[in-house]
């Protein structure tokens, strides 16, 4: 699987994988959103105190499990040991394992000291060819030789700005996500994946101006609406 040909198919992202039916960002989300069609599953990163890349959103755990937790000044160990339920604080590693030869993903950089942490444990999973890694800080993803994406909410848009970086896509939120923008990234030879889209109006909107991909809560929802 390369991510680059998926994209040219054109493809359903799930968001933190799918956290209208699952807790975002951990393995029952990934599953729920394979199983439910998505193409490529987007994760969230952060870097524990003794440096191991786990997902989450957030610094700390407060919004996902109830738990004040940092992880970014807590030990693995300790991340572990948080649970809600079934779910629990997966290691990037063990996300790459549930999705590999199943589903493209997108890896994004919260902070980029974090980068050379992400890279290695992509490399070290041989995971280069599926993956992205993405971020809307641009430190993070300078020098990087994988694939990679500029996130941007902000107009007029950060096109121009991405294919300086060496980047292969870039990832607007869905209201920057033009017909026009769309036309002129893929001059630039970018794709386009906007995010994050839950309605079915706007999914088909995007899908008429050429996106490549969109990025959605519901996976099922916003699947029904991908040209066949």
């Amino acid at each position: 699987m390369d991510l680059l040909e998926l994209l040219r198919r054109r493809v359903v992202v799930g968001h933190r994988g799918f956290p209208r039916r699952e807790l975002e960002n951990t393995l029952p989300s990934i599953e729920a959103a394979i199983r439910h069609g998505a193409d490529v599953v987007e994760v969230d990163v952060q870097v524990t105190a003794d440096g191991v890349p786990v997902l989450s959103h957030d610094e700390t755990l407060e919004r996902t499990f109830g738990v004040s937790l940092n992880v970014r000044t807590a030990t693995l160990a300790e991340v572990k040991k948080v649970e809600s339920g079934r779910y629990k604080v997966p290691t990037l590693k063990e996300a790459l394992e549930a999705a590999a030869g199943r589903v493209g993903m997108f890896i994004e950089i919260k902070h980029p000291e974090d980068t050379p942490r992400v890279v290695k444990v992509i490399r070290e999973m041989d995971a280069e060819r599926w993956t992205a890694v993405i971020s809307f800080h641009e430190e993070a993803l300078a020098g990087v030789d994988l694939y990679k994406g500029l996130v941007y909410a902000k107009p007029p848009g950060r096109v121009a700005d991405a294919k300086k970086l060496g980047c292969h896509l870039v990832l607007p939120h869905f209201r920057l996500a033009t017909e026009k923008a769309i036309a002129f990234a893929h001059r630039l030879g970018l794709a386009v994946v906007a995010w994050t889209v839950n309605d079915e109006a706007t999914a088909a909107r995007l899908w008429s101006a050429g996106i490549d991909g969109i990025a959605a809560d519901d996976v099922e929802k916003i699947r029904e609406t991908k040209p066949r």
